[in-house]
């Protein structure tokens, strides 16, 4: 047979492929063998660095080889070891010793250090832990002030309701703060002419507040621990205060809403106006408690001259009214206006009874006109207060 003539070049191409696997092979090999090598030194160094008792073996060995050369001078003087030999032995002794202790306490110094960086890392974990608690803590009551603003302002009656009597039991500081910004008399303020007889907006405005109130007055008579009287009434006072500066205005505005027009007499309520004031009826109550509560406070604490000024401008204004049977507001207003009187007249303190005529006198006209003396001697005079007497006794 005669051979195929593509043989030569095909046995040409296996050489060069086998030549280059080859060649692949050797750089491969040699890549391990670096890599081995790098290892191995890294292990040593690594060893060398972290685990220094190991050298105490040369330390033996030296100093065994040391004793040997030593021992030398036991025997005949011609075989004595050199000068020099004595002097390397001793030399390579203690180098050893030397980088020993050197090596340990390298060693020491390392794990100390790892020691102390493992409270300072637990340390600086806690620190971002009591980071991301307060970041939490400061959106739950981002939540919170939604919860209530949500209750308060769009919920129903009985939302406000339970919302009130929650803050009533809140924290003093977070109450405070939401009573002030509530009652802030920058919130008062009408920009428009069709606001000014907004009727609905301004009832609207008074009924949500009552709740507020409420809340206040309930918290003005709770103490909290290891709380004196006089720190007590340091804490509540601005909080009542705030309410009757806002009512000095709101009150005497919600009555004058309260009056029937000639359309309106004889005409039925709808559901919504009848909710709306029930709940402005629910908030002219609380202004008469929380006018109570401070006075109470004030005759506890001997400052019934600030109590004097600060409810003056509420009643000057309501003393300016008369009589109004037709107002829709008039019966919850004379019962809160006789109540307020009331306990003027009894002096009463904090703890004592709800205001009731038996306290007072038991005598109705006797009761107003004293309650109405005791209010002008505390407020002063310049106001029609005979008219305060006919509004609270006025059938």
């Amino acid at each position: 047979m005669s051979e195929d003539p593509r043989w030569p070049r095909l046995v040409e191409a296996l050489e060069r492929e086998n030549a280059q696997l080859r060649a692949r092979v050797e750089e491969l090999t040699e890549r391990e063998a670096k890599a081995a090598q790098a290892r191995s030194v890294l292990m040593r160094g690594g060893f060398r660095l972290l685990i220094p008792l190991f050298d105490r073996n040369k330390v033996v060995r030296t100093f065994g080889k040391l004793v040997e050369t030593v021992g030398g001078f036991a025997g005949p003087r011609e075989a004595w070891p050199t000068r020099d030999h004595v002097l390397g032995d001793a030399r390579l002794f203690l180098e050893s010793v030397v980088r020993f202790a050197i090596r340990q306490r390298i060693f020491l110094v390392l794990f100390a250090l790892l020691g102390a960086a493992i409270p300072l890392v637990q340390v600086w974990l806690v620190i971002q832990q009591n980071e991301i608690i307060n970041n939490q803590t400061k959106f739950s009551e981002i939540q919170v002030y939604d919860i209530v603003a949500r209750s308060m302002t769009e919920g129903d009656r009985n939302a406000r309701l339970m919302t009130g009597a929650l803050l009533a039991n809140a924290e003093p500081e977070f109450l405070s703060n939401v009573v002030r910004e509530s009652f802030d008399p920058s919130l008062a303020g009408v920009y428009r002419v069709d606001g000014v007889n907004a009727k609905q907006r301004r009832l609207d405005d008074a009924a949500y507040r009552g709740h507020l109130i409420r809340a206040a007055v309930r918290s003005s008579g709770r103490a909290r621990p290891k709380e004196s009287r006089a720190e007590l009434y340091h804490r509540t006072k601005p909080m009542l205060q705030w309410i009757v500066a806002d009512a000095a205005a709101r009150l005497p505005e919600v009555l004058r809403l309260g009056r029937a027009s000639a359309e309106q007499e004889g005409a039925s309520v709808d559901k919504a106006d009848g909710d709306r004031n029930e709940q402005v009826d629910h908030y002219i109550v609380q202004v008469g408690a929380a006018i109570r509560e401070l006075a109470r406070l004030a005759r506890e604490h001997d400052d019934l001259s600030a109590f004097g000024s600060q409810v003056a401008p509420l009643f000057t204004r309501l003393a300016q009214r008369g009589p109004d049977p037709s107002n829709r507001f008039t019966t919850v207003y004379r019962a809160v206006l006789q109540d307020v009187l009331f306990d003027l007249a009894a002096r009463a303190k904090p703890g004592d009874p709800a205001p009731s005529l038996e306290r007072a006198g038991g005598e109705l006209g006797s009761a107003l006109t004293q309650g109405v003396a005791e209010l002008k001697r505390l407020v002063g005079d310049g106001a029609h207060w005979d008219s305060l007497v006919k509004q609270a006794s006025e059938n």
